[in-house]
């Protein structure tokens, strides 16, 4: 019985190391986008916290509140669009994931389905061999025991 060989085997392994370098990859801008809503969060929690003065405010102060307040307010707006942008990544990350997936399964579906053709068409030589291997034992059987007409002993006359 000869051995199974996948004729793509190589195309397999090489579909097979991108699934997991798309994997890491998709992990990598996961990783991206939780620390870019982590950053949005703190920027919007520093926003929150500020608190307004109240009371009467010279002109200076009322400017630094007012600059501190639009810079914060510029950090939030920067973070959110870090997030949107990170979560543009996942979803080309996730895209490039999902297609290397399909094509290993593509492959792996090819090479089972050739795995099994093989073993059909083994089994099919292994019938023929036995079919073979009996016929001949039944052809030697059966000249054997016919005799031949003369001294009894079977030997030629």
């Amino acid at each position: 019985m000869k051995r199974y060989t996948f004729s793509l085997e190589t195309a397999l392994r090489v579909r097979r190391v991108q699934e997991e370098a798309a994997g890491f990859a998709l992990a990598h801008a996961n990783r991206g986008l939780q620390r870019a809503v982590d950053s949005y969060r703190a920027a919007l929690g520093r926003y929150e916290a500020l608190e307004p003065t109240g009371g009467a405010h010279d002109l200076t102060t009322f400017r630094r509140d007012r600059d501190e307040a639009e810079r914060m307010a510029a950090a939030v707006q920067r973070a959110w669009s870090a997030v949107d942008a990170a979560t543009e990544e996942v979803a080309a990350r996730h895209a490039e994931w999902v297609a290397a997936t399909q094509r290993v399964a593509a492959l792996e579906h090819l090479d089972e389905r050739r795995r099994e053709e093989w073993l059909v068409e083994e089994r099919r030589s292994e019938m023929a061999a036995i079919d073979e291997s009996a016929i001949t034992r039944w052809l030697a059987d059966a000249v054997t025991t016919v005799s031949v007409p003369g001294d009894g002993t079977g030997a030629p006359a």
